[in-house]
């Protein structure tokens, strides 16, 4: 199911987009628990429900990559599984691909293998140059 989107005005998106390019400033020096709050804040602009804007699939996105990288996985997968219920992030390989790692690493293999193989499938082997050959390993009997 396609959720419904709605726009935010400019002066809002622009807040927001702000917000996650800080946060990601943050994220590149690997400083994860202060990119989480910069996200966070970008968070609490967008209106209720959130998950009828664009914006919001970014910011849970921007949330679980965060987490991820503080092996925080119950947040991170719960930020995954959010963002697929935003505009267009139904499409977004990358939310996929991250709910695959972390199922993965919290040990549900089965399903992990499934989801890692939609995001191989759709967003292609880019996807897992930059990260552990754990994952590839895992499909590989699917991909080849």
């Amino acid at each position: 199911m396609t959720p419904s989107t709605q726009s935010l005005p400019p002066s809002l998106s622009k807040k927001i987009t702000d917000l996650c390019a800080k946060g990601y400033i943050h994220y590149d020096a690997k400083d994860y628990e202060l990119a989480l709050r910069t996200f966070y804040q970008a968070w609490v602009l967008v209106p209720k429900p959130q998950t009828q804007f664009a914006e919001a699939g970014w910011i849970l996105t921007a949330l679980c990559d965060a987490y991820f990288r503080l092996a925080r996985l119950p947040q991170a997968l719960e930020a995954a599984n959010s963002a697929l219920f935003c505009p267009k992030a139904e499409q977004n390989n990358f939310v996929l691909f991250r709910k695959g790692q972390i199922l993965f690493d919290q040990g549900e293999v089965a399903k992990a293998r499934a989801i890692l193989h939609k995001a191989y499938s759709h967003g292609g082997a880019s996807l897992f140059d930059q990260e552990t050959s754990k994952y590839i390993e895992a499909i590989s009997d699917l991909i080849n």
